[in-house]
């Protein structure tokens, strides 16, 4: 049996699968689901592709909603334990417009030796409690004796085609020979930040999803019905992401008065600025606004008279005096952060 590590890098080469599934759900938590797996009759040598899913039974729960991300545990009847995958989400309608969660996860097997095996699947929730199993499932696949010929040469001429920030660009050619069948594909891989893998047809790949300015190998097999090739590898950097502009703080002289102050009778208007101290250095004007009034100021309001604003503050009936912040602020803009300045202003009769 090949290393567990290649186990899981393993992709689907050769002939379709052939799914006889029994599901198995015993669910040990409330939010429960049916547990299946689908697994193809195969051949020793050539990998196989495990799917195993979960469908929670709670029509309303959505990936959103869901407890705890489910994972899937792959083991194998002759004792191997491939490992434990990650599920991916997807919300699924149920005959109407309801999402389910419903977790997805596959698992490459290249199994060493022929004969009739069960594939079991465990899925587990991880909750804050810890990890539940919440469902399983198994299949039984026959596996057929290796056909006696070769897998590829390696493919030939590896190159980097293309780079930005998250996705970088491969191409090569084909083998410089088949083996013992036509190479039906080629399994690319990646190491780094993040690590994947993807089967194409083409001599090509463009891998995306990368981390920026980050060191990463790439490697590419080839594929027939008997196997894969050696590894042909490359290392490239992703580039670095734009540095975004600085940003700079805004200014503002603030409230200035033409005359004394900061304090107004009540009814009268008074000049407190004049309207270019209200510019900002980012090129908008000061908004002013009136904030904390006490309970005996009936209203604040301000205007432009030509080039000075200038506020007018009315006391209610009977009070002899008030106060109020007077404020300027101006919010942010691109390149500029947000500016907020104050002045407590006393109202008389």
């Amino acid at each position: 049996m090949e290393s567990r590590f290649a186990a899981r890098m393993s992709v689907l080469v050769g002939a379709g699968m052939v799914a006889s599934t029994v599901a198995m759900a015993v669910p040990a938590v409330a939010d429960s689901g049916k547990t299946t797996i689908s697994a193809g009759n195969g051949t020793v040598g050539v990998n196989q592709v495990l799917t195993a899913t979960y469908a929670g039974y709670n029509a309303t729960t959505s990936c959103d909603d869901e407890p705890g991300a489910i994972s899937f545990d792959f083991q194998i009847s002759n004792g191997v334990d491939l490992g434990t995958i990650a599920g991916t989400c997807t919300p699924v309608s149920k005959g109407s417009n309801t999402p389910i969660a419903t977790w997805t996860a596959t698992m490459n097997w290249t199994p060493s030796s022929n004969g009739s095996f069960f594939v079991t699947t465990y899925a587990s929730e991880q909750l804050l409690g810890g990890t539940n199993t919440v469902g399983s499932a198994k299949t039984k696949v026959s596996i057929a004796a290796a056909a006696p010929s070769g897998v590829p040469s390696k493919p030939q001429n590896l190159k980097v085609t293309g780079v930005s920030t998250n996705s970088v660009g491969l191409n090569w050619n084909a083998p410089s020979s088949q083996g013992g069948s036509a190479v039906s594909g080629y399994i690319v891989k990646w190491t780094g930040p993040t690590s994947g893998q993807v089967t194409v047809q083409a001599t090509n790949a463009n891998i995306g999803t990368l981390s920026a300015g980050s060191t990463y190998t790439f490697s590419v097999s080839a594929a027939n019905a008997q196997g894969w090739s050696d590894w042909v590898s490359i290392n490239q950097n992703t580039a670095n992401a734009p540095t975004p502009p600085p940003v700079q703080q805004q200014a503002l002289v603030g409230p200035s008065w033409t005359g004394g102050g900061p304090k107004i009778k009540s009814g009268k208007w008074k000049t407190f600025n004049d309207t270019a101290n209200l510019d900002t250095n980012a090129g908008h004007e000061a908004r002013l606004s009136a904030s904390s009034r006490t309970s005996s100021i009936k209203s604040v309001v301000f205007r432009y008279d030509g080039d000075f604003a200038q506020v007018k503050a009315v006391l209610k009936p009977g009070a002899r005096s008030g106060s109020f912040t007077l404020v300027e602020s101006s919010p942010a803009y691109p390149g500029f952060t947000a500016m907020r300045v104050t002045r407590v202003i006393k109202v008389v009769k």
